[in-house]
């Protein structure tokens, strides 16, 4: 059985019987007609399954799946979104989803990466951070620091660490942070979240196990 996380820029598949996982590229998903699932979750997933789920909820029940404290936060940081869940004694507190700006989102990290070629394994955190309220904005404090002298690795770690404060004011600054999505691979983005507070990355699959467990 195939269950899928289909999200903005990388889809995530789960065939429950071997336990295998296989990401790609949801640019490669759309070109996949074959591809259905027996239950998704993701903005791709709608059409391409039996049963779909919210991604919120997804989140939450893999996080509870995969977390034994009774209080604990969650975020995911995805390609064009930001999820955030609370738990108090295991139960739901507070849910909050931010859909209207790519300042804190990975499409916009890939980007600039992909542009300045920087190789996110060997970046370390910066000290000093870009204010990236919008994406957009930030994206030309990059460009202008980068003209202006600043080695691209440099900038591009600033643009990180103002995203990494917006990530951190959005899950309501709290002392240890539970970290789902592909930011959990990104040693830069932990080494930064550290200078605020302690996290813990989960993978990229925290959706998936909420899928699994909804089906068991």
């Amino acid at each position: 059985m195939l269950i899928a996380d289909c999200g903005s820029t990388w889809t995530k598949i789960l065939e429950t019987g071997s336990g295998e996982v296989e990401i790609i590229s949801t640019r490669e998903l759309v070109r996949r007609n074959e591809l259905f699932f027996e239950v998704a979750t993701g903005h791709s997933g709608r059409k391409r399954s039996r049963v779909y789920k919210n991604e919120l909820i997804a989140l939450a029940v893999g996080s509870l799946s995969l977390v034994q404290e009774e209080d604990f936060s969650i975020v995911d940081v995805g390609g064009r979104d930001v999820k955030f869940v609370r738990f108090a004694g295991r139960k739901v507190k507070k849910l909050d989803w931010n859909l209207t700006c790519g300042s804190s989102t990975g499409a916009t990290i890939e980007l600039l990466g992909s542009y300045y070629e920087v190789d996110f394994t060997r970046l370390s955190a910066f000290g000093k951070w870009i204010n990236v309220t919008c994406g957009v904005f930030g994206m030309e404090k990059v460009l202008e620091h980068v003209s202006t002298g600043t080695p691209p690795e440099e900038a591009v770690a600033m643009f990180l660490h103002g995203m990494v404060r917006n990530v951190f004011d959005f899950s309501g600054r709290p002392e240890h942070l539970y970290l789902s999505g592909g930011f959990c691979e990104n040693n830069c983005f932990l080494q930064t979240m550290e200078k605020y507070c302690s996290v813990t990355p989960l993978g990229r699959t925290v959706p998936l196990e909420g899928l699994r467990d909804g089906i068991r």
